[in-house]
C-alpha cells in the first residue's frame, strides 16, 4: 500500500493543491525576481548615463572652445591682436563663457557614480584644462603684439605647443571615459537581457512543471478514489441481487477503505442474521410438521 491511498481523499487534494500552489508561487517569485533585477539594472544605467550625458556635455564645451580659441586667431588676423583679444571682443566672450560652463559641468558631474580608476581619470580633466585655459591667456598675449611673429607662436602654440598638448590631453581623457562609460551600459544592457531570458525560462519552467505535475496528481487521485467506488458500487449490486458472500477486503486506511470494511461488516451481518432466520425457519417448519402429525393421530 502506497503512502498516498494511507492519506484521506481530502488530504491528497489538498497536497495536490499545496504542491502545485508551491510551483505556481516559484513561477510568481522567479518573475518578480526578474522585474527587480531588471529594476535594479535600469537604476544602475541611469546613473551611468546622467555620467554619460556629463562628460558629452564637456565634450561639447570643448569642441565649443577651441572653435571660439580659431575664431580669435582669425580676428587677430584679420582686425589686429588688440581688437581680436579686446574682453569684449564677440569671440573672445564666448571663449570666457565657454570656460565658465566647461569648468561648471566639471564641478557639477555625477562622479558618484564613477568607478575608482574612472574617478581618477575624471579628476585629470581640470588640471589639464586649467592648463589649457593658462595657455589660452600666454596666446593672447603673443596675439596682442599684433606681430606676424607673435601670430606664429600663437599658432606654433596652438598647433603642436603646449596648447596644443593640453588639449590632446583634455581630449584623451574625456574619450577614454566615455569608452569606459560606453562599455558599463553595453554590459549592463547585455545583462538585461541575460536577466530577461533567464527569468522567462525559469517563469515558463516553472509553469509548465505545475500543469504537468497538477495533470499527474489529478489523475492519480482521481484514480484512487474511482477504482475503489467503482468496486464498492459493484459489491452493492450483487448485495442488490442476493449475494451475500461478497468481500472486498480493503486494507487501505482512508475514507474508501473505512466505507469498504464497512460494507463487510454489513454484508457478513446480513448474512449472519439471514442464516439465522433460515435456521429458525426450518424449525419452525419441522415443528409445524411434528404439530401436524400428533394432531392427526388425535384424531
Amino acid at each position: 500500500m502506497s503512502r498516498v491511498e494511507d492519506l484521506g481523499v481530502g488530504r491528497r487534494l489538498g497536497l495536490a493543491f499545496l504542491l502545485v500552489s508551491l510551483l505556481i508561487g516559484a513561477a510568481v517569485g522567479a518573475g518578480q525576481w526578474g522585474m527587480d533585477r531588471q529594476a535594479e539594472i535600469n537604476a544602475r544605467m541611469d546613473q551611468l548615463e546622467r555620467v554619460e550625458d556629463d562628460i558629452q556635455t564637456f565634450a561639447y564645451h570643448v569642441a565649443d572652445a577651441t572653435s571660439w580659441q580659431g575664431l580669435v586667431v582669425a580676428d587677430a588676423g584679420a582686425y589686429g591682436g588688440e581688437q581680436a583679444t579686446a574682453p569684449d571682443s564677440y569671440n573672445r566672450v564666448g571663449l570666457m563663457e565657454t570656460e565658465k560652463a566647461l569648468f561648471a559641468t566639471l564641478d557639477n558631474a555625477h562622479v558618484q557614480y564613477l568607478t575608482p580608476a574612472e574617478r581618477a581619470r575624471f579628476d585629470e580633466l581640470k588640471p589639464a584644462w586649467e592648463k589649457f585655459f593658462a595657455e589660452d591667456d600666454k596666446i593672447v598675449e603673443l596675439l596682442r603684439q599684433d606681430t606676424r611673429e607673435g601670430r606664429a607662436a600663437a599658432m606654433d602654440s596652438i598647433n603642436e605647443g603646449a596648447g596644443g598638448e593640453a588639449w590632446e590631453v583634455g581630449v584623451e581623457i574625456t574619450q577614454t571615459l566615455q569608452k569606459s562609460l560606453g562599455d558599463r551600459i553595453a554590459l549592463l544592457e547585455k545583462e538585461v537581457g541575460q536577466v530577461e531570458d533567464t527569468g522567462r525560462r525559469v517563469l515558463w519552467g516553472t509553469l509548465a512543471a505545475a500543469l504537468l505535475l497538477a495533470a499527474v496528481l489529478s489523475v492519480r487521485v482521481t484514480r484512487s478514489v474511482v477504482r475503489p467506488l467503482t468496486v464498492v458500487m459493484d459489491a452493492l449490486a450483487r448485495v442488490a441481487r442476493g449475494d451475500l458472500t461478497v468481500r472486498l477486503g480493503m486494507t487501505r486506511r482512508d475514507e474508501l477503505g473505512r466505507l469498504g470494511r464497512a460494507l463487510d461488516d454489513t454484508v457478513h451481518a446480513l448474512h449472519t442474521t439471514v442464516t439465522a432466520l433460515t435456521d429458525h425457519s426450518d424449525a419452525l417448519a419441522d415443528s409445524s410438521a411434528h404439530l401436524s402429525r400428533v394432531s392427526e393421530r388425535i384424531a
